[in-house]
């Protein structure tokens, strides 16, 4: 396929679907807005190919908005022998580090020697050792070796029977859905269109090759042409390539990752906890999530519905369980769970063995080799941290040329606009996650929205104009990250939909019927309920 030589002068944030159905045919149709499809976009649109991104609900909703929130090498990958995909995964960490540094930060790990640890300390230092050695010793300093008074010093909480352990370090990402978002807009600056609420309904391919696709637009189906379409709607991928006019092999083996979210008597501290479960040996985390703590993850095969999953009570009482466990000095209750959450890994489909044992590489299925529709291509696999690699290798199959580098840097100057906002600390430490924006997001409103996260009405407005948000859950899960504070954002969600009646014309009805849509979206996806 060759490239168009630059983007059509109408491609972007112009362009709606009725415009993209009566316009030349697209050289990539992207299924699926998360971090994935963002970055296949974004790598589309700067190698000239004129391109458009289809999201069924918001950007990043699916897998990157209920992660771990880790930009992590993958320490336990080395347990199974995946040096490459360590080696990657920790390139990309630097990589994400030095161009993103307001939305991803290096954090600090403690990895303490228990009863139930199942590596000896001496293997552990060499896994640690060439886990530094494969970062190349980049962007954060390497582990250190900690003796049991200091590791009691740094972090109280852990059992009496800790031996000492390692302190090392990883990465976190804010928000996830912001670095989706950031993907997005450079997208389409670059030229993409990017449509979110717009669901792919059919995929024809008459005569064995890829066509159109069928886009729901607001209640009318619209038929767009395109030369190639790829599939990177995560769990959601086995059921988008039943829309296809050939029957696709079945692709996924679906993992479920439950997470639960818990207060404590004061902040948590800055150090997360890496180990292993007591009961069954599983990698288990505990991170701080700016006032509460995050303790996962639940590694299950799961094959439900994508739209529907949700933490089990069994899921939960065994991240209690082990919490309780792993920190007996941090008081973890029933009582203290602000709410739980559930994530999907759109796993490559692997017939038995342990889901850990499960590659998280990604791989790109070109269904025209499979006997499937020519032009059709799927994405499987993959990790919140890779998500350049991957868009680079789905160009390179659709197009058989390398992709063009990745150019990105901060943008000039966002920390001294950041620190010369008239704001005190936590205000201006939520306002990062905006990088450059974070003045122009002020400008447009100073009011406190909610009692527990410093969330502001210039956040909703800036939104709405800027940012493609079109519903309450948009705003405070995918946009501003008030709905992850301890109240879920229903402290001011109707105080939001007010907002957004504002910004986007909607009637009193449509107003209510949005604050309503927005408790029903938390109380189910971060459900409260079955945790107490």
């Amino acid at each position: 396929m060759a490239a168009r030589g630059g983007a059509d002068a109408r491609m972007g944030s112009e362009l709606n679907a009725r415009d993209l159905a009566s316009g030349e045919p697209l050289d990539l149709a992207i299924i699926g807005g998360g971090i994935n499809g963002a970055a296949i976009a974004r790598a589309a649109a700067a190698g000239g190919l004129r391109a458009a991104l289809f999201e069924a609900s918001d950007y990043g909703f699916g897998t990157t908005w209920k992660s771990t929130k880790l930009i992590h090498g993958g320490l336990r990958y080395l347990e199974h022998g995946d040096v490459g995909l360590v080696f990657e995964s920790l390139r990309e960490r630097a990589w994400l580090l030095q161009t993103r540094p307001y939305l991803v930060r290096p954090q600090r790990f403690l990895l303490p020697l228990l009863p139930w640890t199942r590596r000896p300390g001496w293997q552990l230092r060499i896994g640690l050792a060439t886990y530094d050695l494969l970062a190349l010793y980049r962007a954060v300093p390497p582990h250190r070796p900690l003796s049991r008074e200091r590791l009691r010093e740094l972090a109280p909480y852990l059992p009496d029977e800790t031996r000492g352990g390692f302190s090392f370090f990883d990465a976190r990402v804010i928000a996830p859905e912001r670095l989706t978002w950031e993907l997005v807009r450079e997208a389409r600056q670059l030229g993409a269109a990017t449509l979110n609420h717009t669901p792919v309904v059919a995929i024809n391919a008459p005569g064995g090759t890829v066509e159109t696709v069928v886009v729901d637009a607001g209640g009318e189906h619209v038929t767009i042409p395109a030369r190639a379409v790829v599939n990177a709607a995560g769990p959601w991928v086995d059921a988008v390539n039943r829309l296809g006019d050939l029957p696709p092999p079945e692709l996924l083996g679906v993992t479920r990752g439950s997470h639960i979210v818990v207060e404590l008597d004061g902040p948590p501290g800055h150090d997360a906890v890496f180990s292993t479960a007591k009961s069954d040996g599983r990698v288990f985390f505990a991170v701080p999530q700016d006032d509460l703590l995050l303790i996962g993850t639940t590694d299950e095969r799961y094959d439900g519905d994508p739209s529907a999953v949700r933490p089990t009570p069994e899921d939960i009482d065994y991240l209690l369980t082990e919490g309780q466990t792993l920190l007996p000095g941090l008081d973890i209750r029933r009582e203290r769970i602000r709410y739980a959450y559930a994530g999907l890994r759109p796993l490559q489909k692997v017939a038995g063995g342990p889901e850990a044992a499960i590659t998280r590489r990604h791989a790109v299925i070109d269904h025209g080799k499979l006997g499937g529709a020519k032009g059709m291509y799927s994405v499987v696999g993959g990790k919140l941290s890779t998500f350049r690699p991957l868009a680079g290798d789905v160009i390179e199959a659709v197009t058989g040329r390398k992709p063009q580098r990745w150019l990105a840097a901060p943008p000039a100057g966002w920390r001294e606009r950041l620190l010369g906002l008239d704001l005190h600390h936590p205000a201006r430490r939520h306002l990062r996650r905006y990088g450059g924006d974070a003045a122009a997001v002020i400008e447009l409103g100073r009011e406190v929205l909610c009692p527990h996260a410093p969330g502001f009405e210039g956040e909703v407005r800036f939104a709405a104009r800027n940012e493609q948000a079109r519903t309450v859950g948009d705003v405070l899960l995918r946009r501003t990250g008030i709905g992850w504070a301890r109240c879920r954002g229903l402290c001011c969600h109707e105080r939001v939909a007010a907002i957004l009646a504002e910004e986007l014309g909607w009637s009193a009805v449509e107003r209510d019927r949005a604050a309503a849509a927005y408790a029903a979206e938390v109380a189910y996806h971060l459900p409260v309920e079955g945790t107490a």
